[in-house]
Formats: structure tokens, sequence, C-alpha cells
């Protein structure tokens, strides 16, 4: 079965750019309304007061397209996974947020100064002035907890939520811009409105159309049993249609007669030479995840696959070095299951780091992988055992003093593990862009 294909590094680069670029040209054409398109509440402003009215309006209006572009950020759209990597528009989602409370903020103040306090539009009469600090009073707490939600709330529940929230924005956001300002009575505002609230709504349904059509895929559970202590290896069917690279992931649900428990995202740890199944390692440490084998799950769907992160989605190199910190072996183990299917094989290190020799799970298969990779070199690390250590600069430059610094590296881990490890390598002189990463945190 064939793979994903990938955007080489060049093409993605210059559909960043364009993408970007598209952006600020949206962002730059809303901002002409406020002067191509005056409403009359311009008509009695002038000098400061105009001109705060003015640059308050441009604020509101910044606003509203990014407030748009959430959805398409937070609907898993394939294309901007392909560019950017989920990892990444997730990451920008969240940073997204932040940047519509500033630019709201700035509106209201804006707005509110040359009008002055004792006219604030309050009343039935001024219902589309009202219902725009309903949003902004709503928005603040909203994107707030979106930042502490670990902490709060359990994941299902703070997803639901999230995804209601988002959803009741989009309608209360397009009534609230149409009748605030007579700007859009006119027709070029107006229908350009409508025009882009029509292509925001058309992405999210192409994104919820290919979600429900994967969705109809039953995947038979052919197994799931442990392999260690934390750690439980699910098997399942591979649907026929299913294609991905090695080291990409999907979002996996299983479904039991109580119905399906809450969509995960999980990478997938076998080859896509493999057309029979696909497996998962999944590590017990959530609510859901510590009770997995104890619910009888009649079978599986997914979603996907998304990421960048496979050696597959960048260009070609005589020397590859995984560095991996406990689960995130499982991008490490479909990409080196690839290798070893393959006829031209770079040379292969992997660095792994466990607590404890128990933790162990997987010394048969590497045993096998390295006499299929005709150059493998494999470093164990036990961090908590008796002459154990920790994935440092001084241990990085011990195992790799011999790898060509313009190999690729692959780092997956903990947080803190991956940054740690990205700034060593780069103080050993291993250039920025042959270092590859995936935050993937929800």
């Amino acid at each position: 079965m064939e793979t994903v294909q990938f955007y080489t590094p060049r093409q993605r680069a210059v559909l960043q750019l364009l993408l970007l670029l598209s952006l600020l040209l949206l962002a730059g054409a809303a901002a002409t309304i406020p002067f191509l398109w005056e409403s009359t509440s311009l008509w009695y402003k002038f000098g400061w007061d105009r001109t705060l009215l003015q640059t308050g309006k441009i604020a509101g209006l910044a606003a509203a397209v990014l407030l748009f572009l959430q959805l398409t950020l937070a609907s898993r759209t394939m294309l901007l996974d392909r560019v950017f990597g989920l990892d990444r528009v997730y990451y920008s989602h969240q940073i997204n947020g932040f940047v519509i409370i500033a630019a709201v903020l700035l509106h209201v103040l804006l707005v509110i100064v040359p009008e002055g306090i004792s006219n604030l539009p309050i009343g039935w009469k001024f219902w589309p002035e009202m219902l725009g600090a309903a949003i902004f009073f709503t928005l603040v707490p909203f994107v707030f907890l979106a930042s502490v939600h670990k902490k709060l709330l359990s994941y299902h529940i703070w997803r639901r939520m999230h995804r209601f929230m988002g959803y009741l924005f989009l309608p209360a956001l397009f009534i609230h811009i149409l009748y605030v300002s007579d700007s859009f009575n006119q027709n070029v505002p107006r229908y350009s409105l409508f025009v882009f609230t029509g292509v925001i709504l058309g992405i999210v349904a192409g994104n919820k159309y290919r979600v429900i059509r994967q969705s109809l895929q039953k995947m038979e559970i052919r197994s799931l049993q442990p392999l260690s202590d934390a750690i439980v290896q699910l098997e399942t069917t591979r649907p026929s249609t299913f294609s991905y690279a090695p080291g990409q992931f999907a979002f996996l649900t299983l479904w039991s007669a109580k119905g399906r428990a809450e969509a995960h995202p999980f990478t997938i740890a076998s080859s896509p030479t493999n057309d029979d199944s696909l497996h998962f390692m999944i590590k017990k440490c959530g609510d859901w995840t510590s009770g997995i084998t104890d619910t009888p799950f009649q079978y599986a769907t997914l979603e996907g696959p998304y990421g960048l992160f496979s050696y597959k989605a960048n260009r070609t190199t005589d020397d590859i070095v995984f560095i991996a910190a406990g689960i995130g072996i499982t991008p490490m183990l479909s990409m080196l299951r690839m290798i070893a299917m393959e006829h031209d094989q770079p040379r292969t290190t992997l660095l792994w780091s466990l607590r404890r020799k128990k933790e162990m799970f997987l010394q048969q298969e590497l045993d096998n992988l390295a006499d299929k990779i005709s150059s493998f070199h494999l470093h164990l690390v036990y961090s908590r055992e008796k002459n154990g250590g920790r994935i440092n600069r001084e241990m990085l430059r011990n195992h790799f003093d011999s790898i060509a610094k313009t190999g690729h590296y692959y780092i997956c881990g903990p947080p803190g593990m991956i940054q740690e490890t990205r700034r060593n390598l780069r103080d050993l002189g291993v250039p920025r862009k042959n270092i590859f990463q995936e935050k993937f945190s929800l």
C-alpha cells in the first residue's frame, strides 16, 4: 500500500509564505472598510476622536478575521497539516486566542474613548453593541480557561465545551458585525462578509465530512495486550483506503456497548508496508488510558493521518539519529520498521532513554531491526538504574561524535526532554534545520 506523499520542504516553505500573505491581504482588505465605506458614527468625529474610532474599528475587524480563522485552525484542516504540521497549527490556535483578546480589548477601548463613558450604548435599542459586549465578556474567560483547562477539567469535558463555545461565537460574531455598523449595509462589505463566512463554513463542513466518512470504516480489534506494566499494544485491522507515512499519528476512537470513547491522538507504531493491520502503543497515564484494558471494546475508528514528524517528509540524508524517551519511541519504531524494509538504508542510530530496565518492552523487536538494517547503532539509557544517566550534552557528544552534522535528528519525549535535547544538539553544532520534533499536547 502506498504511503502519504508529502510536499517537499521547499514546497512547504512556498505554501507557508503564500498562506501567510493571503492572511495579511485579507486583514489589509478588512482594514480598508472604515475608510472606504464609512459608517455614520464617523461623520461627526474629527481629529484624534476620528482616528481613535477608525483604529478601534480596524482592531475589531482584525479580531473578527482571526476569530473566524480559529475554526479552521481547530478543525484539523488537512492542507494546514501538510503545510505546517498539526502540532504547529494547534500551537498557533492557542497563541491566536491571546492575540484575539488583545485586539478585542483594543477595539472596545478605542471605540469607547471617543464616545465617552456617559454615552455607552446600553439598552435594547443598541442590541448589536450589547451582543458585542456579551461576546467580549464571554471570550475573555473562555481564552483564560483554555490556557489552564488541564488543571481544572478532564479532557473530554473540556473538548466538548470548547467546541460548543467555538461554534457559538461564529453566528454571534457574524450578527454583531452585520448590524453594529452601517458600513455593512453597503454592498461590497456586506457581500464580502457573506462570502468570507461561507468559505470558513465550507472548510469546516469539508473537514467534518472527511471525519464522518472515515468514522464509517470500522476496524476490528484483533488484540489489546500489555507489553509492560505501563504500556499496552492495540492491534486493529487496516482500512483498505487508509494510507500513512512512518511517524504519523491518528485520532483513535474505541467503541464499546456503551458507545464511543473520546477520540485520542496516538502515533501509528506499525510500518506503512504492513497492509494488514495497524499497531498503537498506549501508555497508561490518564483516566481513560489507565482503564483501557478493563473495557470490552467492540471495534475502532480513526481520523487522520496527521503530522510531519517523518523522515519521508524531509530531504534524504545518509545519517538519521532517533532520540526518544519512554513512549516517545513509538514514531521512531514506525520509521525504523520502514527503513528495515527499504533497499537504500541510511546509517541509523537510536538513543532511547527509559527509567528502569524492567520498563523495556521492545528488546526482541530491536534485535530484529538490528539484523535488517545494515548500519544500526543502538544506545539504551536507564536514568534511574545504578550507574544510569540522562540524555544530556555530554552523553550526546560521546554517542554521536562520529555522526555527521549534516545528518537528521528526530526527538520525541516529554516536552522538557525535547527542549533540552534540542538545545544541546544546537550547542554541539547541529543546524536547526536538521533537528525535528513534534510538540503535540491537548
